[in-house]
């Protein structure tokens, strides 16, 4: 029961193969401008990770742009690191899981 509890997935990638992989959908917007990236409804969940949230505080992401696409609290992490090695720092675990078990993260 706490590994189910305990359990939660990520991906990252860039907008296109978040896309090709079904995992984000793009919304709103007009003419093709100002769209927003969102978690499709029906995504590819064999594309993401499975971690424990108990172990797994940081991910690395090795990209200079990242940009969070699921919504997470801002105040339960950061992004960190050299040019071409952030990584996603997770400080308050259990506050950053508490909207979605799914983190997706799109990189440039």
């Amino acid at each position: 029961k706490d590994d189910v509890i305990n359990t939660a997935y990520y991906c990252y990638g860039s907008s296109k193969e978040l896309k090709e992989q079904g995992v984000i959908s793009k919304e709103g917007g007009f003419i093709g401008i100002g769209k927003t990236a969102k978690l499709s409804e029906d995504f590819n969940k064999e594309y993401f990770t499975k971690i424990d949230i108990r172990v797994t505080k940081e991910i690395d992401l090795a990209s200079d742009e990242v940009k969070l696409i699921t919504s997470h609290p801002s105040d339960s992490y950061k992004i960190e690191g050299e040019e071409g090695a952030k990584k996603l720092m997770i400080y308050k675990s259990e506050s950053f899981w508490s909207s979605s078990k799914y983190l997706v993260i799109e990189v440039k």
